[in-house]
């Protein structure tokens, strides 16, 4: 991602988070990165689609750090369940912007793009959380699953409420243990009194049709943000116009071998070991090898 564009997203997340959505304009924005509000036009056509794209990345960022999570083989299922709990909390005190009832205005659900939007999110996320509990629980939990879900939900909000609003100075490790302790607690307990679910798959079906991402589906949209934040950062590399020219090629070479039915993986590794040649764009090409390396055997 350029540096601009860079700026403005985290200047526009912590206004959207300070003053809500509705309050903050374009031009607080541009004022607070000391740009004209021209530029941040130059970057996002709308106000809604800075917001979106906060959301989009900010979303990748939470799917790619759970995957890690689940697929560290050091850590037994127990430690899994728990350090995913950590990951979320995390997440949500990082980027408080999600903690809706902790900015000033609710997000703006009314919104025709910005409504369905966060409405996916908070579905995959939904869906995404029933797995975790099935997988720790197992499969007998599957029919009260949304019910356990929304408990789940319902204690780390009010908990992460109190340390975003009220600023309660709690352990993030020892809340994520103290969670799941609950929840072993509240799943034994609907167990073993065989509880009729209030929630079905019939009442949750629209939040069902919202299932999480597949690795693969999440790759495709790693690869895509990879791509748009190499082009976006080329302009603006200290180096002279012919290599900025050279790798605004390399990138082209690389999108179209990523699009063929079966890429050349030692063509895509080379080129991304060009890109890192230049240190601003490292971090991104280090990113994509990694989703190379995971779907592509050698």
């Amino acid at each position: 991602m350029s540096i601009v564009k860079t700026k403005i997203v985290a200047s526009a997340e912590r206004l959207f988070t300070e003053k809500g959505y509705e309050s903050t304009s374009i031009q607080d924005i541009a004022d607070d990165c000391s740009i004209a509000k021209g530029s941040v036009y130059k970057f996002f056509p709308s106000k809604e689609d800075l917001y979106i794209e906060i959301l989009e990345e900010r979303q990748l960022t939470l799917i790619e750090q759970r995957e890690r999570i689940r697929e560290d083989a050091s850590l037994s299922l127990r430690e899994r369940y728990v350090a995913e709990i950590e990951c979320q909390l995390q997440f949500f005190l990082t980027h408080r912007l999600f903690v809706t009832n902790g900015c000033r205005q609710p997000p703006p659900y009314s919104h025709d793009r910005i409504g369905p939007y966060l409405f996916r999110m908070r579905a995959r996320l939904m869906n995404s959380n029933r797995e975790l509990l099935v997988r720790q629980y197992g499969e007998e939990l599957r029919p009260l699953a949304w019910d356990a879900v929304v408990l789940f939900t319902a204690i780390a909000n009010e908990y992460l409420l109190l340390m975003t609003s009220a600023d309660k100075p709690l352990s993030v490790q020892e809340l994520a243990a103290y969670i799941a302790g609950c929840m072993d607690d509240l799943v034994r307990g609907l167990l073993k009194r065989e509880a009729k679910p209030m929630l079905t798959d019939t009442l949750m079906a629209e939040m069902a049709a919202c299932s999480p991402e597949s690795l693969r589906e999440t790759a495709q949209r790693c690869k895509d943000v990879m791509f748009g934040r190499v082009a976006s950062t080329i302009p603006e590399l200290n180096v002279p116009n012919s290599r900025k020219r050279e790798l605004e090629q390399v990138l082209e070479l690389l999108k179209q071998e990523a699009e063929v039915p079966e890429p050349r993986r030692f063509l895509l590794l080379a080129l991304l070991n060009e890109l890192a040649k230049e240190h601003e764009l490292a971090p991104y090409a280090l990113q994509m090898r990694s989703w190379v390396e995971k779907f592509m055997k050698a």
